[in-house]
């Protein structure tokens, strides 16, 4: 079997070409390409030179492969893996398919990140034995489990040990993956009160949490900006309505004077077209209004959006302040200015005492973006907070748009399957290609515009 990659306009698919030939009229062809199996990937099948490809949509979705290369498992992680094997073998029996034509390797198995969702490819044709390929999967997790976390270890080896048993029942593993040791007993647990209660989603990790957290609660931050917001808005409408209503009821006034002959050298079509345009420019100053309110808005929340991304970024005002040098000096490099200098016999190197920052990714619009410090070995980047390292808050970036591996000294971009795409240098990166950056590329996740330095 042999796989590649294509992107094709916003989507991206993983073609898989099979050996054997294939019965596209089996029950199973058509049930593959009938998507009628919710935990399969969408599929379609096109014809090549006698042979059969199938392509599976894996837009927005990573593979197991890539997503935890140099990410330890957690027992969460563990039961939505585990727990989406058993979804699928589930289905399969529902829909009468074959299972051992699943693959149930790390490289075809595709998470959805934000739905926490597995997704499998089904390949007719091609069958193994799935209780093998379930055994070499729990053997390919097992070096990565974290093993600072013991439910992880507890369920991991748990899982292994009954994949070398023969016959195990899908019952039986269900109830080991949710109820074997993973959580406290509810006697042993504290009771919580309602306002202690956070959505696993909304968790922050703790050098993710502003500093001025700790003095002000921010749901009541939020509240009183909402309130601001609300009440400013009200009283500019307020405004703008009385004005505008005065303004109508004066004419009003003049009309009625008009039609009732006390101003007789006033033609009654101008005091009209006065109060439709008094109408208009009212109309004119509200939508103004609006949008200048909405660009303070925009302005407010993306400086503190900048707040955030430094606190996180250095963890405190020093870092902060080399962050700003950082970004400063790039500017100036950009810009091509000359240092000033009296000695012209002597060419002077622009970057001659430069301080030597992180590798980073400088925004091509200064204060649009906050720079991405590429300080980790591997650095995921897209608008889900809790699963990138880096977060870019515009909405045609993906939930998990693309990665960067530092290997030494050396950087390398992939696209993860992104819906609108990953450029350096105005190419577009194929699916599955892994870039090495060079000092000065341009890198565009979709709209977002950034220069790489070095």
């Amino acid at each position: 079997m042999r796989a590649e990659y294509k992107r094709d306009v916003s989507r991206n698919y993983l073609i898989l070409h099979g050996e054997n030939p294939v019965d596209t009229a089996s029950y199973q062809v058509r049930m593959l390409t009938g998507n009628a199996v919710p935990s399969i990937l969408k599929c379609r099948i096109q014809g090549l030179d006698g042979r059969f490809l199938f392509y599976y949509d894996i837009t927005s979705r990573q593979s197991l492969a890539s997503f935890y290369e140099q990410k330890k498992l957690k027992a969460s992680d563990l039961r939505i893996i585990f727990g989406g094997v058993v979804k699928i073998m589930e289905e399969m029996m529902e829909f009468l398919l074959n299972p051992d034509q699943l693959l149930l390797s790390p490289e075809y198995m595709y998470l959805d990140v934000e739905k926490q969702k597995l997704y499998f490819c089904c390949l007719p044709g091609e069958a193994k034995a799935v209780s093998e390929q379930f055994r070499e999967m729990t053997e390919y997790f097992l070096p990565k489990l974290d093993h600072d976390d013991a439910a992880a270890v507890t369920m991991g080896y748990g899982i292994y040990r009954k994949a070398l048993e023969t016959g195990v029942q899908l019952d039986a593993l269900k109830e080991f993956i949710y109820q074997s040791g993973t959580e406290e007993p509810a006697e042993n647990k504290e009771p919580t009160k309602p306002e202690e209660k956070i959505s696993e989603q909304t968790v922050l990790r703790e050098e993710q949490i502003p500093l001025d957290f700790t003095e002000k609660p921010p749901e009541w931050e939020e509240k009183s900006e909402t309130s601001n917001k609300t009440g400013g808005k009200i009283r500019g409408n307020f405004v703008w309505i009385g004005g505008c209503g005065l303004g109508v009821f004066v004419l009003l006034g003049i009309l009625a004077a008009c039609y009732l002959g006390y101003l007789p050298g006033v033609p009654i079509e101008a005091v009209l077209a006065a109060a439709i345009a008094l109408l208009g420019i009212g109309a004119l100053g509200m939508w103004a209004g609006e949008k200048k309110k909405k660009k303070q808005d925009e302005t407010a929340e993306w400086r503190k959006k900048v707040r955030r991304e430094f606190t996180d970024a250095a963890g405190n005002t020093e870092k902060a302040e080399q962050h700003k040098k950082f970004r400063d000096e790039y500017r100036e490099r950009l810009q091509f200015e000359e240092p000033e200098e009296t000695d012209y016999g002597e060419t002077v190197v622009l970057s001659a005492g430069a301080v030597k920052g992180p590798s980073s990714l400088v925004s091509k619009e200064p204060g649009e973006l906050a720079t991405i410090f590429l300080e980790r070995d591997l650095t995921i980047i897209g608008k889900m907070e809790n699963a990138a390292d880096a977060v870019i808050p515009r909405p045609t970036v993906s939930r998990v748009h693309a990665r960067i591996r530092k290997d030494e000294e050396e950087y390398f971009l992939a696209d993860l399957n992104s819906r609108n795409g990953t450029s350096v240098n105005g190419r577009m990166l194929r699916a599955n290609e892994e870039y090495q950056l060079q000092d000065e590329d341009e890198v565009d996740f979709a709209e977002a515009r950034y220069i790489f330095i070095k």
